[in-house]
């Protein structure tokens, strides 16, 4: 339903208020949407929102929540002028109760979601009111003006309206998935990131999280990617690289500290000498796993394919994403192609945050 690495909750004083009606200036990483997300599903309405992630700018630093388009724009539905609320409209308990009077932001602009054809992120931008929103992200603080980008093994973290702060790390890069967004839409996706949550209910994120910038675990964080959707099973989280966004709406991160050296040569040395996959290994893998694609997605119930990692480390594997572990998916499956071993992983399909 949208919006209503191991990961686990950091220790230490975590403030979880992020649903409620918050003082202005708001911190990001709270409950919010648009306005008029309203949809009706068997002869009801529903209201939904998401989260509000974080801060970017144009080129003219003009300053704009960053969030999905299906928080923001209503699943390309929404006007430039909507309003943008704070807390989101499932907050209020009456009736999903419009409240102009809670607007931080107005929508300006999405990439648009195509259900035929592919699409690298579901994402929108909406200025921001002056003085009614911080560039900080609840928890987190301020993050970094730059940004890193996403590998297997690296430490990140979120703040988000369901599942609050949790951390993980990227488990697989490349991935291409099927994500429902309701009412039998359904939307290819290719280029993503994915996050596994082995142990729920420790999950990194879950419905309602969509939006969520996801960052670095450094003193100075870098935006890695944002949040939009996770499995049926909320044992992954779904992301799109944040270059990707930033690109595609023609705007850069807001912020307010600056990474060190030490900070960067400590993540490269974890990744080294950990569980970490070379770039050049992990494109690899994604090239056997395009030129078999077509065959790989004719695996009954498969919904969508990445690179991760196999048993040894820094040696790559081809995930197979199914619905369902039945006895015919798993007869179907390779064991591997072109020497890269496959695994078959059941989530119950992937559905938008």
């Amino acid at each position: 339903m949208l919006a209503i690495g191991a990961a686990s909750m950091p220790a230490g004083a975590v403030t979880c208020d992020q649903q409620t009606t918050l003082p202005r200036p708001i911190p990001l990483g709270v409950s919010g949407g648009n306005i008029n997300a309203f949809e009706k599903m068997h002869h009801q309405e529903f209201c939904f929102g998401g989260t509000l992630g974080s801060m970017v700018q144009d080129s003219s630093d003009n300053q704009y929540i960053l969030s999905n388009n299906h928080v923001l724009a209503d699943i390309n539905k929404a006007t430039p002028g909507d309003l943008i609320v704070q807390p989101g409209l499932p907050e209020n308990a009456i009736n999903c109760q419009q409240m102009p009077g809670d607007a931080v932001a107005t929508f300006t602009r999405t990439v648009n979601i195509k259900f035929s054809g592919k699409n690298t992120i579901d994402a929108a931008i909406a200025a921001v009111d002056p003085g009614d929103v911080s560039s900080e992200i609840l928890n987190i603080g301020g993050i970094a003006s730059s940004v890193t980008a996403p590998s297997v093994g690296l430490a990140v973290q979120k703040m988000g309206r369901t599942t609050c702060l949790t951390t993980g790390t990227i488990s697989s890069i490349s991935g291409r998935f099927k994500i429902s967004y309701g009412g039998g839409k359904v939307a290819k996706f290719v280029d993503q990131i994915l996050i596994n949550s082995p142990a729920p209910p420790n999950n990194f994120g879950g419905p309602g999280d969509s939006g969520s910038l996801i960052v670095t675990q450094d003193a100075c964080p870098q935006a890695v990617a944002l949040l939009f959707a996770g499995s049926g099973n909320e044992e992954q989280t779904i992301a799109n690289p944040i270059s990707d966004v930033l690109s595609g709406l023609g705007v850069s991160m807001v912020g307010s500290c600056t990474p060190t050296a030490t900070s960067e040569t400590a993540q490269s040395d974890v990744l080294a000498g950990n569980m970490g996959m070379s770039k050049e290994v992990a494109d690899s893998a994604a090239a056997v796993r395009d030129r078999h694609e077509d065959d790989l997605m004719k695996i009954p119930g498969a919904v969508g394919t990445a690179i991760g990692m196999s048993d040894q480390p820094g040696k790559p594997a081809i995930e197979v994403y199914v619905t369902k572990m039945t006895p015919q998916a798993q007869a179907a499956a390779p064991k591997e192609v072109e020497g890269v071993p496959v695994k078959l992983i059941e989530n119950g399909g992937f559905v938008a945050y």
